[in-house]
């Protein structure tokens, strides 16, 4: 006798156990991270050094990436915006945080300032919130 109830297979996700407010903490944090890092990036970008230069252009990219994942309704003038936010959406939580934390740290070790390090660490932080929920409730 088979009970009425569909069985969970192995391969189906499960629900996540994160709390809403931390799900909201890390959209907000990580739209206002990229935003801000964009902002720094543009500063870091005036600059004599062409290696800070090119610190400035991989921070206002890496902001923009994250701004893009995060508020789509930010840029949905672009095509490809909600393919890439449904491509996002679709990963678990701890790439996201792999994936911010990442692309954070190569404008901090390109030149070493103090609008490089903040913009980054923004989004340094936004990746550790997501490495937060990737924990989930312990």
């Amino acid at each position: 006798m088979s009970s009425a109830a569909p069985q969970p297979t192995p391969d189906a996700p499960q629900p996540e156990e994160v709390p809403w407010w931390l799900k909201y903490a890390g959209r907000g944090m990580g739209t206002f991270g990229g935003i801000v890092a964009m902002a720094l990036g543009l500063w870091t970008c005036v600059s004599f050094s062409p290696i800070c230069i090119v610190a400035g252009i991989w921070q206002i990219l890496a902001g923009f990436m994250v701004v893009l994942a995060e508020a789509p309704c930010c840029c949905m003038f672009l095509d490809f915006v909600q393919t890439f936010t449904n491509f996002i959406d679709r990963r678990p939580v701890w790439h996201k945080a792999a994936f911010y934390i990442l692309i954070s740290l190569p404008a901090m070790f390109l030149c070493a300032g103090l609008s490089t390090f903040l913009g980054s660490a923004m989004l340094f932080a936004t990746g550790v919130v997501y490495g937060l929920m990737a924990l989930g409730k312990k």
